[in-house]
C-alpha cells in the first residue's frame, strides 16, 4: 500500500480544525483528490517553490513548499505559481511512454556486500497525467473562487 498525499478543495470558511474532523463525505468538500507518495517526492523539489500557510502554526504566516508530514494551506495568493508548476509537470509527463518510470530516491540494502542504489518508480503516464488534470482544476477555481484549497501530508 503506497502512501498518499490528500488534496481538499474547500469554500475559505472552512477552518483548519473542521477539515480534520469531517471526512469526504462533509457537504463543504467541494473536490478531493490523493496523490501518490512517489509522485509528490519526485516532484517536491519544485513543490517548494509556493506561497502556502501551515494552519497548523499560525494561519497568517507566510511559508513556502508543502508541508510533507502535516497540513499545507493554499490560497489565491499561492494559485498562479501552483498552476505554473503543475501544469509544467503535466506538459513534461505528457511526452513520457506510457509506462512512466522514474528514479527514486537512494536505498540502502541490508547486505553488507551490496551496496544500495535507486529506487525505480513506476506508474501509468495516463493515471499521473488524470491526476495532475484533476489538481490543475481545483487550482483554477482556487484562482478564480473564494477557496482554499488544502493538502495533508502522509
Amino acid at each position: 500500500m503506497s502512501l498518499e498525499h490528500g488534496f481538499f478543495l474547500v469554500p475559505n470558511k472552512v477552518t483548519y480544525q473542521e477539515l480534520m474532523r469531517s471526512n469526504e463525505k462533509n457537504l463543504d468538500v467541494i473536490d478531493s483528490l490523493d496523490i501518490s507518495d512517489d509522485l509528490i517526492r519526485y516532484i517536491a523539489d519544485s513543490l517548494n517553490w509556493i506561497p502556502c500557510k501551515n494552519p497548523a502554526i499560525l494561519m497568517t504566516k507566510e511559508s513556502v513548499g508543502i508541508n510533507y508530514y502535516g497540513v499545507t494551506l493554499f490560497d489565491q495568493t499561492s494559485a498562479a505559481t501552483l498552476e505554473s508548476i503543475i501544469t509544467a509537470w503535466h506538459s513534461l509527463f505528457m511526452n513520457s511512454p506510457e509506462k512512466l518510470e522514474l528514479t527514486g530516491e537512494f536505498v540502502h540494502s541490508s547486505n553488507k556486500r551490496v551496496l544500495g542504489g535507486r529506487e525505480r518508480l513506476e506508474f501509468r503516464r495516463n493515471d499521473v497525467l488524470e491526476s495532475l488534470e484533476r489538481l490543475l482544476s481545483m487550482i483554477t477555481r482556487l484562482g478564480e473562487e473564494d477557496l482554499y484549497l488544502y493538502h495533508l501530508g502522509i
